[in-house]
């Protein structure tokens, strides 16, 4: 290695290395180093054996790094190598960990949690950030305080911040603020600064942030605490509700609006089934088996697959979508680009459409919301006296990570489940009224039985006996 005195029209005229790096030494800093790439490119760096070991550093690219400015670098980094044994590289990692940004850490957080983390969940934790603390993207996680975590929290209570798109193109209500969406921010930024806390450490394994600042929501109780949502479609509303949906379907299929007709589908399916908006509209026939009676979720919120019966009234819809499959269709319900993005348009004709004219009980109109299936699903299942187990597989709410050591043996094909999920269905359809209820069937029987005479009576019985033997033989 050649060693001279590093002046600015020395290091000019050196030449590109053959092949590799070439170095030369200073000698008025002990330590500075030059290397020359094959490119000709040339880079100041630092050079210090330490406890056997060799420390290397690049400080800059000459000449944008002056000659004076590298050696005055150089002699603070070899200080800190000679005092504190510190390599600098890892001084500069630990600090760049230190400093992370929030929008770094959500990338981090999000490549993380992989395919655990659905693609709408990772949007929707990008967009409450962007929207109610975007400002703070670039800002280092650190400077987040307990002080500016309560102000924002209460901003978006409030409604006085926002920093996502233009309001005016959004639909009404959206980017107001409200208690729902302040709990909601706060309980995604608790999620990435958790999991930033525990993953960016030095090399000795501390971690490098402070505690939490959303602490502060729970140490003074600012936390909102929303309501879970119970909106549902009542069982005296069904009937109502599905001549609805009947009437929007009809006037869709004459008039060739196949988007409008395959959300009334799709719609029919939340109840009869309780799975989620983007477990039915993503669904594809490679997942539908009718001839074994069953269809699965590959990718479901919890992670899970899910495999479930298709039931008389699931086989009667997707035979009806089976009609109007293109012949390269892929989704059972498919939009004009794919997956049905716009369907709630839709959803409002369904629900206006429920109130009767003419009206003399001057009934309101049926609210609906795509989680209303699911939840007017889950009642009527508990009314039918569905299992616990069996519900939550149906609604496949997590199970494997129950600390019930009897639920970690119960495992449901679609076979299983064809029994109870059949059982919701005619609740469901009997609630309707699009089929007798048996208490109606029996009372029926009861009206038929009490007209006969008692001859007639042992006639029929001795008719029906003779029946089930035949049938039995």
């Amino acid at each position: 290695m050649e060693t001279f005195k590093f002046t600015k029209a020395k290091l000019e005229s050196l030449p590109s290395a053959d092949r590799g790096q070439v170095e030369y030494a200073d000698t008025v800093v002990n330590g500075l180093r030059l290397r020359v790439g094959i490119s000709g490119a040339k880079s100041f760096c630092i050079s210090r054996k330490r406890n056997g070991k060799f420390i290397r550093a690049t400080l800059g690219r000459f000449p944008d790094l002056t000659i004076d400015n590298a050696r005055a670098k150089a002699l603070e980094l070899l200080g800190d190598v000679a005092t504190t044994g510190r390599n600098p590289n890892v001084v500069k990692r630990v600090n760049e960990k230190a400093t992370v940004t929030l929008a770094d850490a959500l990338a981090t957080y999000i490549e993380n949690r992989d395919e655990r983390l659905s693609a709408d969940t990772a949007k929707q934790y990008r967009s409450i950030l962007q929207n109610f603390s975007g400002d703070w993207m670039k800002q280092p996680l650190s400077s987040i305080s307990r002080d500016r975590v309560e102000s924002r929290h209460k901003a978006i209570t409030d409604g006085l911040v926002w920093f996502g798109a233009d309001k005016s193109t959004l639909r009404a209500g959206v980017g107001t603020g409200s208690k729902a969406q302040a709990d909601l921010w706060a309980r995604v930024l608790r999620a990435i600064y958790r999991f930033s806390h525990d993953h960016y450490r030095d090399e000795q394994g501390k971690t490098l942030l402070p505690d939490p600042p959303t602490m502060v929501l729970s140490t003074k109780r600012k936390w909102h605490g929303t309501v879970r949502k119970t909106e549902r479609i009542r069982t005296n509303e069904l009937s109502r509700w599905f001549n609805a949906l009947s009437s929007v379907r009809a006037t869709a299929e004459l008039a060739r609006n196949d988007i409008a007709a395959a959300v009334c589908d799709a719609v029919e399916m939340a109840i009869f089934t309780g799975l989620r908006k983007s477990e039915i509209l993503e669904l594809s026939w490679e997942r539908v088996n009718l001839g074994g009676r069953y269809f699965w979720i590959d990718t479901t919120k919890n992670g899970d697959p899910l495999e479930l019966p298709v039931t008389e009234t699931l086989l009667k819809l997707f035979r009806r979508r089976a009609k109007l499959k293109a012949s390269d269709g892929v989704l059972v319900f498919p939009g004009d680009k794919g997956v049905i993005k716009e369907y709630r348009h839709i959803i409002d004709r369904i629900s206006a459409a429920t109130v009767p004219d003419p009206n003399p009980d001057l009934l309101q109109p049926i609210p609906f919301k795509w989680h209303d299936g699911r939840r007017t699903f889950g009642t009527i299942a508990e009314l039918v006296g569905v299992g616990n187990y069996i519900l939550k597989r149906l609604l496949n709410h997590r199970t494997m990570r129950s600390a019930d050591v009897t639920q970690g043996y119960l495992h449901f094909s679609a076979d299983e489940l064809m029994e109870p999920a059949s059982r919701i269905e005619r609740a469901i359809l009997e609630h309707a009224g699009i089929i007798d209820s048996k208490k109606s069937l029996d009372a029926k029987l009861l009206l038929a039985l009490e007209s006969l005479s008692e001859e007639e009576k042992r006639e029929l019985i001795f008719a029906i006996s003779n029946d089930k033997k035949g049938y039995q033989l």
